[in-house]
């Protein structure tokens, strides 16, 4: 089955992590610090939070708390519409994080997420993925890796015994993939493995599961290779469809509707996108 786009949204200037709660599908504008709100019953996009910290990738948490990678915050922070925002973590070893842009929550609650430096303006002096777990005294971080250069989307299988994690730079010599983490019973992570290698080209901004495991993912663009897509492999790395996208670079996706199986994409055109697909959405909660 062929996917067709259709513009729901935009454009603007650039737009990410959307995801689907309360019957609407939320995502930033991350050039304008703003969080919008797209309802497909009307068919109408507002603002639903003005001013952000450079919020980029959402989630939402087990009691329906929207969590956010707030870039220029340097932090990960629950969102409000009253305008209250809480800190959950903004540093390591008392040194702020870099800019946190895409995040999971497990079926406990716990926040994983990655660390890039996009900007240059992280004094860490590494690129990491973390997770955050919640404790009785508050939250604790808890270094995972730091052995990507840009650590960009990243998942949990269904399972959650894999931490699937975007490698995602550009340029010759550099590694650019989808990596697939064993994760321990104690919370670490295993030896990876490269599940699809891009090459040269564009790879994995941000990604989506299927209820039977499979990865949905946003890469590609105009300069190289196939073109901008949304992809679909399954758990193992194969690639089961490849669906060319209207726009020049999709960021990240989510599924909704009253059944999960329509496709909401950003791009970098500052539109959202949807398609009718055949497959369904993940549930973790």
């Amino acid at each position: 089955m062929s996917w067709e786009f259709e513009r729901v949204s935009g454009p603007r200037d650039a737009t990410e992590g959307p995801v689907w709660m309360d019957w609407v599908v939320r995502f930033t504008e991350i050039r304008r610090n703003q969080l919008l709100e797209y309802d497909p019953e009307t068919d109408a996009t507002r603002v639903y939070i003005d001013e952000t910290a450079g919020a980029v990738g959402l989630h939402e948490g087990l009691d329906g708390t929207l969590y956010a990678c707030e870039a220029e915050g340097h932090r990960i922070a629950a969102l409000s519409p009253e305008g209250a925002t809480t800190v959950v973590v903004d540093e390591f070893e008392g040194t702020p994080l870099n800019g946190p842009n895409d995040l999971e929550i497990d079926g406990k609650g716990d926040i994983w997420f990655t660390d890039p430096d996009d900007i240059g303006r992280g004094e860490l002096g590494h690129t990491s993925v973390y997770r955050a777990e919640r404790g009785d005294s508050g939250w604790e971080l808890v270094h995972l890796t730091d052995e990507m250069d840009r650590p960009n989307g990243l998942l949990l299988s269904p399972d959650e015994s894999k931490l699937y994690v975007a490698e995602c730079t550009y340029g010759p010599d550099q590694d650019c993939d989808l990596r697939a983490y064993e994760i321990s019973a104690d919370g670490s992570l295993g030896e990876y493995e490269v599940l699809h290698d891009f090459g040269d080209h564009r790879g994995i901004d941000g990604m989506t599961l299927t209820e039977e495991g499979a990865i949905v993912a946003c890469a590609g663009w105009e300069e190289s290779g196939p073109g901008p897509s949304v992809y679909v492999f399954s758990p193992a790395g194969e690639l089961l469809a490849r669906h060319p996208f209207p726009e020049n670079r999709p960021t990240n996706c989510t599924f909704g509707g009253p059944d999960r199986s329509t496709l909401y994409v950003a791009d970098l055109t500052g539109s959202l996108h949807s398609a009718e697909t055949e497959l369904t959405g993940f549930d973790r909660f």
